[in-house]
């Protein structure tokens, strides 16, 4: 079995096309063809399904699929782990994923620091859910992330970078907006403006209001912080929010007030198990552990990225 015929197998799986398959790996569609029969006859199974213009996966090419998505994968990993162990300066891509607030309160120092020490490094940042960062750390599109839950421990190397307490923003003009502290329950008539439901901290929200035995009346759903931030500004509802979207500048406007729960949200570094990373993924890998714990309201003892 040679890495030629899995690449034309998983291209022709992934497109369910010889056609585009061909165009993809660059070759003709009679060199395709001749590479996926000599697979088919070393493994004894018939992969595809040709009717017509229409091609499917027969059940041997489903279970091959990911195995093969696998192997390819470990083989371009060897690759750039050789190529960059050979280097004598740190090059290459890195890709990681962190939710919204993380990206844009606490990575842009890092970056700008890691792009001064290492300036033939391209990044790549992805901004997500909890859900989708695990799938593409798992995956491997994403060489780690920034999380507030790992869902899946058993499928991840965790670095927990500690836990930053979460407040309520208000406008300057609230009857709240003078409370050294406000209960869950003193928020029971008041209009919500939140984050999508993409995002944990939404339900982490949900679940507190729902423990303080109200049902919160969400008035307006946005995407990024600082929308939010101003729609508090501007008197359409007040907000919860953690520490870090709170600080600085983006407190300007805005009345915040600690919760007497104490909310807190953890943020976790994930990675795949038994995974190797370039020498540019762990430099910034490792920055970004030593910033993040830095800034966290309550970071833990000691941090291993």
């Amino acid at each position: 079995m040679e890495l030629v015929q899995l690449k034309c197998f998983v291209a022709t799986a992934e497109t369910l096309s010889f056609t585009s398959a061909a165009d993809m790996l660059h070759m003709t569609q009679p060199a395709l063809s001749y590479h996926i029969s000599r697979l088919e006859r070393e493994l004894g199974a018939k992969l595809f399904e040709r009717k017509g213009r229409r091609t499917t996966l027969t059940p041997e090419g489903e279970l091959l699929l990911p195995l093969a998505q696998s192997v390819l994968m470990r083989a371009d990993e060897a690759v750039r782990m050789l190529k960059d162990y050979l280097g004598a300066e740190i090059i290459g891509l890195v890709r990681f994923g962190c939710n919204p607030t993380v990206a844009s309160n606490l990575v842009p120092p890092v970056m700008a620091a890691f792009h001064r020490e290492h300036p033939l490094v391209r990044v790549e940042m992805v901004e997500a859910g909890d859900d989708e960062l695990q799938e593409a750390v798992q995956s491997g599109a994403l060489d780690f992330a920034v999380v507030t839950a790992p869902g899946r421990p058993q499928h991840f190397q965790i670095t927990p970078l500690g836990s930053e307490d979460i407040r309520v923003a208000l406008p300057l003009a609230h009857p709240l907006a003078n409370r050294d502290s406000v209960a869950m329950l003193d928020l029971a008539h008041e209009d919500f403006v939140l984050s999508g439901h993409s995002y944990n901290l939404y339900e982490q929200i949900v679940a507190a209001c729902r423990r303080a035995g109200f049902e919160p009346k969400v008035v307006c759903q946005a995407g990024p912080s600082e929308t939010v931030r101003n729609l508090v500004r501007h008197g359409v509802g007040i907000t919860i929010m953690p520490d870090i979207a709170l600080r600085g500048a983006n407190r300007e406007g805005l009345a915040v007030v600690p919760l007497k729960e104490g909310l807190t949200r953890e943020l976790n570094l994930i990675r795949g198990k038994n995974r190797s990373m370039t020498r540019a993924a762990q430099a910034l890998m490792t920055r970004l552990c030593e910033y993040i714990t830095a800034n966290m309201a309550h970071a833990p003892a000691n941090v291993e990225p």
